[in-house]
């Protein structure tokens, strides 16, 4: 039984070579007559389809793209990185999402920072780079020994550092906390 089954396998495998070996010899005929009749094989590209939504969209920045991509990854590992800390002492830093938007006169910078103490607020600007920081309220709810049973809340510091596109008036900034989203105000540079 099972040398009738090699034997089968066998057969089906020199049948499937020969096969491959024939049509290797044709096109290798075909090539030589059309190399010895100085004709060009001519080959088609395949057309490319516009699948991809970034391939579809003209406005389409590769620097825009690769700071969303850093910012999902950002999300990704923090949130899974938080998740071995909840009960540490020394609290995580987080990187807040934001909008930053260019106007006539000034740019404006908005970020989501949730529980955030204001009086814990540091915004500074060195050339173009603005950097913020902001601690969040419920930080020092820790005093007592009191273990949490679940814990989802972010607590700590949130820190970004944004490149602006051009110079500023760093003496004429302002800047705004309320309900949780931080608003700064940036005069360009004359």
């Amino acid at each position: 039984m099972q040398k009738s089954i090699i034997t089968i396998i066998a057969v089906i495998l020199f049948i499937a070579l020969a096969i491959q070996t024939y049509m290797f010899f044709q096109l290798k005929n075909q090539l030589s007559q059309m190399t010895s009749a100085n004709e060009v094989p001519s080959f088609q590209l395949p057309s490319m389809t516009l699948d991809h939504e970034f391939m579809k969209n003209d406005n389409w920045d590769p620097y825009q793209e690769m700071q969303r991509m850093q910012n999902e990854m950002e999300q990704v590992f923090g949130d899974s990185f938080s998740r071995f800390h909840l009960n540490s002492k020394n609290r995580l830093t987080k990187s807040p999402r934001f909008d930053l938007k260019e106007e006539s006169d000034r740019y404006l910078v908005t970020l989501d920072i949730p529980g955030g103490e204001p009086s814990s607020l540091d915004v500074n600007i060195d050339g173009r780079q603005l950097s913020i920081s902001i601690k969040t309220e419920h930080s020092n709810e820790q005093k007592d020994d009191n273990q949490y049973y679940r814990q989802e809340r972010f607590s700590g510091t949130y820190q970004r550092s944004i490149t602006l596109p051009g110079p500023v008036k760093q003496s004429a900034m302002t800047s705004q906390y309320k309900n949780g989203v931080l608003t700064i105000t940036l005069p360009k540079a004359s």
